[in-house]
């Protein structure tokens, strides 16, 4: 089954095979066959357990109606999913699924989500706009998508951004930029004091 050029009548085979069948890695290969019918590749995704889902949620080589069919099937059982399961569920699956897991409470799924290589721009915007603390600040902590000068903004724009993580992404300012935060009338209360303790931090002591 891992030979992409297996010919349709070894597949239909291998469908037939009932004791073959009960393997799961076999009916996530059948699932993820080119030249498996789509009727029957449909019918074995609601069969595949959460970690075949993933699979074939994130394999571009899956047809997209298959991905789309695990993608669905991950949606159903994500509220049964531990924790553990889940960070583990948004550092891999596909694209599909990705927007369902921003509204995870949980730090250590979202930190797994922004590490996803399907993650996109829009998702760590759309963390950092969040009222809920836990979200932002996971942002903010991010190496990488801290740095989008979008995101970067919507941190910054957002109440719920804790002090301590206003403080740590207006380390790097400028004393003029840190000046003209603290002038505009529409910065958040906690965002002003983050200002005021960086730039007390560069007073020196008379």
């Amino acid at each position: 089954m891992r030979r992409s050029d297996l010919a349709p009548a070894e597949v239909e085979r291998i469908l037939g095979d009932r004791e073959a069948r009960r393997f799961h890695a076999v009916r996530q290969a059948l699932a993820a066959h080119r030249n498996t019918p789509r009727a029957e590749a449909l019918s074995l995704v609601g069969t595949l357990f959460w970690r075949g889902l993933v699979y074939l949620s994130s394999n571009a080589l899956v047809h997209p109606e298959i991905r789309r069919a695990a993608d669905r099937q991950l949606l159903r059982r994500l509220p049964e999913l531990a924790l553990s399961e889940r960070v583990d569920l948004a550092r891999s699956v596909g694209r599909g699924t990705l927007p369902a897991l921003r509204r995870d409470s949980e730090p250590r799924v979202l930190a797994a989500l922004l590490n996803n290589r399907f993650a996109i721009e829009a998702d760590a915007v759309a963390l950092a706009a969040a009222r809920r603390p836990e979200s932002p600040a996971v942002v903010a902590d991010h190496p990488r998508w801290r740095l989008r000068p979008v995101v970067r903004e919507t941190l910054l724009a957002n109440p719920a951004l804790s002090e301590d993580a206003a403080e740590g992404l207006l380390a790097g300012e400028t004393e003029e930029e840190l000046a003209s935060l603290l002038l505009r009338s529409g910065s958040p209360p906690g965002l002003r004091a983050a200002a005021q303790r960086v730039l007390a931090q560069r007073t020196p002591p008379e």
